[in-house]
């Protein structure tokens, strides 16, 4: 082989993988400045967070001790938080928002948490994990979803 070949299939594969190593720096970037804006959210709220995740656009966290979840959910329009103290939650449940398409499958819309509370007055608070509008395919969402209706469904249990 020659130098010149070889010096073309370098130049070749470097190309070819610049969009992924781009992509991953770029979603990287993203999820540490979601986490740092969570963090800083708990910190506001004398808190601290023991137990995070970040997935797609939205970050989650909880502060185990004080019972306090954190959510931030940020689009390229908007961007949301949500700070829910469990004391004032009576349950936490999954909506899976989903249609049926011709041959009997479902694709799902939205997925939502819950979080109902005690005063039957006030309305749920709903976290958005999903939402096909803003994303074209599930990348973890529903995992997410039931290890954190877990987790605080668990909590709610204890705190009884």
């Amino acid at each position: 082989m020659d130098f010149g070949t070889v010096l073309v299939g370098s130049v070749c594969i470097a190309l070819c993988a610049m969009p992924f190593v781009l992509t991953t720096r770029g979603r990287k970037k993203r999820e540490k400045a979601l986490v740092m804006s969570l963090k800083n959210l708990a910190k506001n709220e004398n808190s601290e967070i023991t137990q995070y995740e970040t997935c797609g656009n939205y970050a989650i966290g909880i502060d185990e001790v004080k019972k306090i979840v954190f959510f931030q959910l940020q689009s390229k329009e908007i961007t949301k938080y949500e700070i829910i103290n469990l004391a004032t939650i009576k349950k936490c449940r999954i909506a899976n928002i989903s249609n049926t398409v011709s041959g009997g499958d479902k694709i799902i819309e939205k997925l939502n948490l819950h979080l109902t509370p005690i005063v039957k007055s006030k309305e749920d608070t709903i976290l958005e994990f999903y939402n096909a509008d803003l994303s074209f395919q599930l990348s973890g969402e529903l995992q997410s979803i039931q290890e954190w209706n877990t987790l605080i469904n668990k909590l709610l249990v204890d705190k009884k």
